[in-house]
């Protein structure tokens, strides 16, 4: 993996430098960015100012982490003012169109699994399946009613491909750690608030804590109301969502999407950690100061969030009714795909066609990023203590 500092991001840092002044006074750079999103737009109302307090922890936990440098403030204050533009763009169009909220979200699949799993694989078989949809990349960055016209989805397609791109210019590894696509489906964490994916490229303890005991129906509720949204007025598909942090978060989401069901990627939980640990150096190489990145806090970190969620997530399963998950193995995936989607697809009561088996087909032809290389022992890990965190994780096998 790449130590040296690009050249764009060396000069990015020295740019920036005069606004990371403003880290000195969260609260007030918070403000700006509540001004800013609500800018052209209906003001939040007091319920909604109330929910969007956490951002305002979360960015007070970014300034106060004293490795950021002056390109990750910025960028982090970018990814919050981001979230507040959402939840402005979505009063907005239901204020102007109160009909968008019967806008019908019916039977969700929300596909969940630690990194490395086959929940990408999984995902867009079921999403590219006719009748289904995941949520594309440009269209989460680009929030707002369907685009009709076909020339102007892709004229937005391809301005979101160019500001995605300036990402292989600041880090060398990041299109081998998680290529960013934005014709394809993505997570619906760009939809939502909170994850604990934020904690990805910057230390931020305090929001961590907030998310232990934190209850995110609200978040999952702006989710669908989002996905109204983004499908109003169309010939109703049925939606498909993924996300490695949804995995601890059944309760919420099926208070939000009481019909949702479920479809659950298992592997041996050290080859998801380290995978995790490798995208997180990637992300703070980027945001962090030269130099001050320190791989054993990675994986620190990473082993306590992976092991307490799955604890969580095999509580909330027990609470399940019979039917609403579904569990896929990732030996049984590699070994049989077409017989297991098969089965995933009859648990969900949808029809494998010849289009899902071009899909499988296609998949599978993809070529792999060979690139991204990583073990638990540069993160201060080993399987001993792997197996130790996640000793009450069993992997089950739906072939045998």
């Amino acid at each position: 993996m790449s130590q040296a500092t690009p050249p764009m991001l060396r000069m990015l840092n020295v740019l920036l430098l005069p606004g990371a002044r403003t880290r000195q006074d969260p609260d007030a750079a918070f403000e700006k960015l509540l001004a800013e999103a609500q800018r052209g737009h209906r003001p939040l109302g007091a319920k909604d100012l109330a929910a969007v307090e956490p951002l305002r922890l979360l960015l007070r936990a970014h300034a106060a982490n004293p490795h950021l440098s002056a390109f990750g403030w910025t960028t982090v204050q970018g990814g919050i003012r981001d979230r507040l533009r959402n939840r402005t763009i979505v009063r907005d169009i239901q204020a102007k169109h109160p009909e968008v909220k019967e806008q019908p979200i019916t039977a969700p699949v929300f596909v969940i699994g630690l990194p490395r799993t086959g929940t990408t694989f999984t995902y867009n078989l079921i999403a590219r399946s006719p009748g289904s949809r995941g949520p594309l990349l440009w269209e989460m960055l680009n929030l707002g009613l369907p685009v009709q016209d076909p020339a102007e989805r892709r004229r937005i397609a391809e301005r979101t491909t160019k500001r995605l791109s300036f990402m292989d210019r600041l880090s060398p590894d990041w299109s081998q750690v998680h290529p960013l696509i934005a014709t394809s489906e993505e997570e619906d964490f760009f939809l939502r608030d909170h994850s604990e994916m934020h904690t990805t490229s910057s230390t931020v303890p305090e929001y961590r804590r907030y998310l232990e005991g934190a209850d995110l129906t609200d978040d999952f509720v702006l989710l669908r109301e989002a996905l109204q949204v983004m499908s109003f007025g169309q010939e109703p598909r049925r939606w498909i969502l993924k996300h490695p942090a949804n995995l601890w978060r059944i309760p919420e989401i099926l208070r939000a999407f009481p019909d949702a069901r479920f479809v659950w990627t298992h592997r041996a939980p050290g080859k998801a950690l380290a995978s995790g640990c490798s995208m997180s150096e990637v992300l703070r190489n980027m945001h962090y100061k030269p130099g001050t990145v320190d791989l054993e806090a990675i994986g620190a970190e990473w082993l306590a969030m992976l092991s307490e969620g799955v604890d969580r997530a095999l509580t909330q399963r027990d609470q399940l009714d019979d039917g609403v998950l579904v569990d896929v193995s990732y030996s049984d995936l590699v070994e049989e795909p077409a017989k297991v989607m098969r089965g995933v697809f009859d648990s969900l009561g949808m029809a494998w066609t010849e289009t899902d088996d071009a899909n499988l087909a296609a998949a599978q032809d993809r070529p792999h990023h060979k690139g991204h290389k990583y073990t638990l022992e540069r993160y201060g890990l080993d399987e001993f203590q792997v197996a130790a965190a996640f000793a009450g994780y069993r992997l089950p096998s739906v072939l045998s």
